[in-house]
């Protein structure tokens, strides 16, 4: 459910049968100013409906952030018995409804997203066919476009606070809202009342070491083609005290990761830059926004020097480096000021970097877009999220379809297949190429190691050479164990024959995650006299202290090493789980 609008609607009656829908004839008014006998509160609350709103995430660490919108709306106009239960994808659907009917709903709203619309029509179904008379709302973007009202469910698209307090006026009154209110439902934007902070005290036990997502504005005065925020062009902000003091309440409460949902977090520069220095008092919770990168001026800049390290990570979205491409899709993007800020960005090593970047824009070539992912894979950001485009229900990029010759999946995740200028067989192989760098590259794990590679071979080599030999060996079918993928490097490069290059994945291995052992390809090649038995390091019995053929010197991401005649140990100490997006470990050199 997009919701953005908290409810103005007037407090409601506690009888179950007449919240909110006003008399629809003299002869109800007349009953209504008869007398009628006072009632128990406990009377009154058993006479309410029972209001749910659900929604399944894809993960189980994720909150839905939309619920607590309607909840609080729900309430403040009268409702009471209003609650909230969230579920993941990966639960199987009757034992969702279960769960639902224990609460014996009168009434169930469902958000509905990309990633659970398939499980949200089963549930539907199972719901209905469990209990005919439930009453069920839809919302969320997935629904948003394109979705007729059925005998099943309603639909709210777009903000929807008050719409979902109007709407249940009528379902409390068995009553269908009239086609002229269903069609201002449809409508975008709008001024945004006095903030309702989302998350209430209830909340607070179930957001501890989870992400609790906060926006601070709604709305994108971007179009770019691709996205549904071209639709709302109006962008509205929320109170800054109010945004603060949501904040504090979520930390006390113990989130782990604090997500702002602002489509462009650094419109008004200033404001950022406040918030983001009133934030450095949390050091212990990390903080994602989405960013616009050619608007960070030298004045944020030189305050992100100053930052807590991988306190901030930005998320920013390139999506194509082909001016062409960009005027066709209607973004606006100055290159050379965007990429000279990310590279700044990397060299001050204060914020997580995250890139976007997307195949399949219309217009754009295979070999565009292959250069697209050479000149971001340059700047070396921390992490390059390669996606394909989505022709999601609404979004302006369909009208393209026809001239593009577009083929594409018509359900989620609604991924381009081909086009006039790229082949089936091509995106096939990109998919492909999306996963391997996904797991040697996003992953951190090799690090070190793909550094010394890449000093000799171009980026879209080292990662075709990685693709074909996983596929040789695997046929690229199910999972690799985290000891195979050291192994699989090691072969694709012959890594185990150079005694630099096996040092450099030893130190990948036991940097990027915490172990106790070496897989038996590394301890079968230690430098110590044919031992494979591993030493512990006296700051901690359960850190391995291994032999390296070199000298180490760690500076940030940067190995140096230096050849030694005899075996140097090392430890690697990791910090505490949590510890920001980019906290080191510390590596300890112990003498012999």
């Amino acid at each position: 459910m997009r919701t953005n609008r908290a409810s103005d609607a007037a407090p409601l009656s506690c009888a179950k049968s007449t919240p909110a829908a006003p008399p629809s004839s003299a002869a109800s008014a007349k009953r209504d100013n008869a007398y009628h006998p006072p009632r128990s509160n406990a009377i009154l609350e058993a006479m309410q409906p029972s209001i749910g709103l659900i929604t399944l995430n894809a993960k189980f660490i994720h909150t839905a952030v939309s619920l607590r919108y309607l909840r609080n709306a729900a309430r403040r106009s009268g409702y009471k018995n209003v609650w909230i239960e969230e579920f993941t994808i990966h639960q199987p659907v009757w034992k969702i409804a279960a769960e639902i009917q224990k609460h014996r709903p009168d009434i169930l709203g469902i958000g509905v997203y990309i990633w659970n619309r398939r499980q949200c029509f089963e549930l539907v179904e199972y719901l209905k066919k469990q209990n005919p008379d439930l009453k069920i709302v839809l919302g969320g973007p997935e629904v948003s476009f394109e979705m007729p009202h059925t005998d099943d469910y309603t639909i709210i698209s777009g903000e929807g606070e008050a719409r979902f307090v109007e709407y249940l006026g009528y379902a409390a009154n068995n009553e269908s809202p009239p086609p002229d209110v269903l069609e201002r439902w449809l409508v975008y934007g709008g001024d945004l009342p006095d903030l309702h902070a989302p998350y209430t005290e209830e909340d607070w036990p179930y957001l501890k070491n989870r992400y609790a997502y906060v926006e601070t504005s709604r709305g994108c005065p971007y179009l770019c083609s691709f996205c549904l925020s071209a639709l709302d062009k109006t962008v509205r902000y929320f109170d800054d005290h109010a945004v603060r003091q949501q904040i504090e309440d979520i930390v006390k409460a113990g989130v782990g990761k604090v997500k702002f949902v602002d489509r462009t977090f650094n419109l008004q520069p200033r404001r950022m830059r406040d918030l983001m220095q009133w934030l450095t008092q949390f050091p212990e919770v990390e903080f994602h926004f989405e960013v616009v990168g050619d608007l960070l001026n030298d004045g944020m800049l030189e305050f992100l020097d100053t930052v807590p390290p991988g306190m901030f990570q930005f998320e920013i979205g390139i999506q194509t480096a082909t001016d062409p491409v960009q005027q066709t899709i209607q973004r606006k993007q100055n290159n050379d000021k965007l990429f000279a800020t990310i590279k700044q960005l990397i060299a001050q090593d204060r914020v997580h970097v995250h890139c976007d970047l997307i195949f399949g824009l219309p217009g754009e070539t295979y070999e565009q877009m292959m250069e697209s992912f050479k000149e971001v894979f340059a700047l070396r950001p921390h992490e390059v999220q390669l996606g394909f485009l989505k022709f999601l229900p609404g979004a302006p990029v369909k009208d393209q379809i026809e001239k593009e010759k577009y083929r594409y999946l018509s359900t989620p995740p609604y991924e381009v297949i081909a086009n006039r200028l790229v082949s089936a067989e091509q995106f096939s192989y990109l998919k492909r190429f999306t996963e391997m760098f996904d797991l040697f590259y996003n992953s951190q794990r090799f690090r070190f190691t793909l550094e010394h590679i890449l000093r000799d071979q171009p980026p879209i080599e080292v990662f075709d050479r990685l693709l074909a030999h996983v596929e040789q060996h695997t046929g690229f079918h199910g999972g690799i164990s985290l000891d195979r993928q050291y192994l699989f490097l090691a072969e694709c490069f012959d890594l185990l024959n150079d005694p630099l290059a096996l040092d450099l994945l030893k130190l990948d291995y036991l940097y990027h995650q915490r172990t106790f052992h070496l897989p038996g390809f590394m301890r079968a090649r230690l430098p110590q006299n044919g031992s494979t038995k591993l030493r512990t390091w006296s700051g901690d019995r359960k850190t391995p202290l291994v032999p390296f053929s070199h000298e180490i010197e760690v500076n940030r991401w940067q190995a140096r090493l230096s050849p030694s005649p005899s075996p140097v140990y090392y430890a690697v100490a990791h910090a505490p789980k949590g510890a920001g997006y980019f906290t080191r470990p510390a590596l300890h050199r112990v003498e012999g």
